[in-house]
């Protein structure tokens, strides 16, 4: 009798194990609360962001197109602090990576928005979404500290299950600007290379999750 509780008692810890990696795998993404108005995916039935272009479970499109346009009220639509998405952008959702480069290579910076104030020093800054969520965004840089991620706190948000809830902050400090990354699940890439802080340059391209953008910096 003692053998048989034993091994029920390791059986039940076996499926306890189990359930728990299966249901846990993706990190921190399902403490993230329900979301008011999102879409449901037809797809899997997960809730996404309203206008939110793929699904940010099973990264499947949704049943309408466009660029992620967060509803009115939203954190990123917000007066200051907090970075300004600006819509639409000259850039084709359907447009192939080297493309969306060339072409944000080429677009000129978003327009501040009135009544915000810049650091004396800081040079125009802002990010081109090249790929993934953040395709088609384009976001000016106008504060020492803009936060990217995932969660609604963020001064910048990208809808992808792959991107942490807080993934990576730009700060300007001593006349230049740096990437740190927040201890995401999946890591941060400059330029193909992963790392934790990293002093960022015109043109270095940012890979987190599925997402990717172009830092761009007009120091003159």
């Amino acid at each position: 009798m003692v053998a048989l509780a034993g091994l029920g008692a390791l059986m039940v810890g076996v499926i306890l194990l189990v359930w728990y990696f299966r249901y846990n795998r993706e990190g921190d993404w399902y403490e993230e609360p329900e979301i008011p108005g999102g879409v449901r995916c037809p797809n899997c039935g997960a809730i996404n962001p309203p206008n939110a272009p793929v699904c940010m479970n099973c990264h499947q499109p949704l049943a309408y197109s466009g660029g992620f346009a967060p509803p009115v009220g939203s954190p990123t639509l917000a007066s200051p602090p907090g970075a300004i998405r600006i819509d639409p952008d000259p850039i084709p959702a359907q447009a192939t990576a080297p493309a969306a480069l060339a072409a944000a290579r080429m677009a000129p910076p978003p327009p501040m928005p009135p009544q915000v104030s810049v650091p004396v020093d800081m040079p125009r800054a802002w990010l081109e979404g090249v790929g993934g969520a953040m395709m088609g965004q384009r976001v000016r840089l106008y504060q020492t500290d803009t936060l990217v991620g995932r969660s609604s706190v963020c001064d910048v948000q990208a809808p992808d299950a792959k991107v942490s809830r807080r993934h990576f902050m730009i700060r300007y400090a001593e006349g230049s600007f740096f990437l740190q990354d927040q201890q995401s699940s999946r890591g941060t890439r400059i330029n193909g290379q992963r790392t934790m802080a990293q002093r960022l340059k015109n043109g270095d391209h940012i890979e987190f999750g599925d997402a990717g953008v172009v830092f761009r910096c007009d120091e003159s």
